[in-house]
């Protein structure tokens, strides 16, 4: 719905209420569009940044066909290191 900007502040209530219910509402000055009303949920995923992807995500989304298998380390079945290390012998 399209408001004039004068009629959307005498009935924000309303204009907000659309909007809330997912209809984007346009507000004009001079027959002019200047803003538009749109809820908060439709505002956060369209500026909600993109969840960035790992490294495997970005080696299985490629356009070309890489083998990432060799890429891949291969997990202990341990908590942790199998051999101790003593950094003191080592320096």
């Amino acid at each position: 719905m399209t408001w004039a900007l004068q009629d959307a502040k005498n009935k924000f209530s309303s204009v907000a209420n659309t909007a809330w219910n997912g209809e984007p509402q346009v507000v004009t000055r001079h027959g002019k569009p200047i803003v538009v009303v749109i809820s908060y949920n439709l505002y956060r995923s369209k500026i909600q940044p993109k969840r960035k992807k790992n490294i495997v995500e970005a080696f299985m989304n490629c356009p070309i066909d890489v083998d990432i298998a060799p890429l891949i380390a291969p997990r202990s079945r341990g908590s942790g290191r199998t051999t101790p290390v003593n950094f003191a012998e080592e320096a």
